[in-house]
């Protein structure tokens, strides 16, 4: 990630960043992590194919199981969180009716963090805010330099983790989805 350096940076509310983010131009993408408005570089293809796989996926399955449910690809999520945080997962699932900004879902069901380098120091971060959300009840951090996918799913006794790999099937009955792990890697070099 490039952007703000976090020792000198001002902490900004979720409220201040949105709205110093409207005057920004569309093509730039910034988060607020902890209170710091970070630019992102722009993600490589390989992040982007395996996105827009599991986005394709999941619709599918979506449409068959629940089509009240749409998964899309970089949308805000509102969050609560005791740090200024304004994320915006690679994937999320949510309901049209329950979301009426265009931008930002106040509710979501499953969202999915295709890693990067970059991620390495707030993806636990990322994934305890995530947990936090009372409507989210899965969350998948897929890894792009090997075929793995961590699978968190909230029980009535709390998360419970499974890790796949490429030759093992995703198994998300909740929305509708079996596919092979390999699948969600499809026309990359793990596919």
């Amino acid at each position: 990630m490039v952007g703000a350096v976090r020792q000198h940076a001002p902490i900004l509310s979720v409220a201040s960043f949105r709205a110093w983010l409207a005057s920004r131009p569309d093509e730039e993408h910034w988060e607020l992590i902890e209170g710091v408005p970070m630019m992102m570089t722009p993600p490589n293809r390989r992040h982007q194919r395996i996105a827009s796989n599991l986005e394709t996926l999941l619709n599918a399955a979506l449409k068959r199981h629940n089509p009240v449910l749409a998964a899309y690809h970089d949308i805000g999520v509102n969050i609560v969180s005791t740090v200024p945080y304004d994320p915006e997962p690679d994937v999320a699932v949510i309901r049209e009716d329950e979301n009426p900004d265009p931008r930002y879902a106040e509710r979501f069901y499953l969202v999915a963090e295709v890693l990067s380098e970059s991620d390495r120091g707030i993806i636990e971060s990322k994934r305890d805010i995530y947990r936090a959300h009372l409507s989210c009840t899965c969350i998948l951090l897929v890894r792009q330099d090997l075929p793995e996918i961590i699978v968190d799913r909230r029980t009535g006794d709390g998360w419970r983790s499974q890790v796949l790999h490429g030759p093992d099937k995703l198994n998300l009955p909740e929305f509708g989805l079996t596919c092979l792990v390999g699948d969600v890697y499809r026309d990359t070099p793990l596919g």
